[in-house]
């Protein structure tokens, strides 16, 4: 079975069969974590409750400082097992934690992006963005449908210049307002350069 993502390189980092072994005696870890919003990695002690596998992308679900984090595991660079055993939290299982996980990240969002998607786009809006497109209304509009994109970050809307003018982002303001001032800058960098 190959449950890679069509054109993507295998992966580096920790496989599962290195830490399957460890997790299950039981003991916290010390890991080394290539964390994508840090500059450089981080060292970690964790409690982990178990090995998880999403969309083929495989997890290290533990928590950290008795908060719960799903690690992936070819960003986890390093690791050791401690020879303390490690603390699950009362009623706690590795099914429980991971569902709580998922549902928090699908559902945590700092900006709500109002927008029309042209008719020719919508189903490749809906792959791309999931669940995170919600359509507002089942009947689509004559200039479209009507739906809205929620993102982490207001960095993350950068993820809506492939449609081109395929997608009109309405509100909110700053949303616009960075979108212009992406395609502004990729519009300069694309300019002909003057001859002389």
């Amino acid at each position: 079975m190959d449950s890679r993502p069509w054109l993507q390189t295998r992966d580096s980092g920790t496989t599962p069969a290195s830490l399957i072994g460890a997790v299950r005696r039981g003991r916290q870890l010390r890991i080394e974590y290539d964390s994508p919003h840090e500059s450089c990695s981080r060292d970690l002690v964790v409690d982990p409750s178990g090995l998880f596998a999403k969309a083929g992308i495989w997890y290290l679900v533990a928590d950290c400082a008795r908060v719960p984090r799903m690690y992936r595991l070819e960003r986890i660079t390093a690791w050791t097992a401690v020879d303390q055993p490690r603390r699950i939290r009362e009623n706690q299982t590795l099914t429980t934690v991971a569902a709580a996980l998922i549902d928090q990240w699908e559902h945590n969002h700092a900006i709500e992006v109002s927008a029309t998607v042209d008719h020719t786009q919508i189903e490749r809006a809906q792959r791309i963005f999931g669940q995170r497109l919600v359509q507002n209304d089942y009947a689509a509009s004559a200039t479209g449908h009507n739906v809205r994109i929620r993102f982490l970050h207001l960095e993350d809307v950068r993820a809506l210049l492939p449609f081109g003018s395929a997608i009109t982002v309405h509100g909110p303001t700053e949303a616009r307002a960075h979108l212009n001032n992406l395609a502004t800058n990729l519009a300069h960098h694309y300019a002909p350069s003057p001859t002389s």
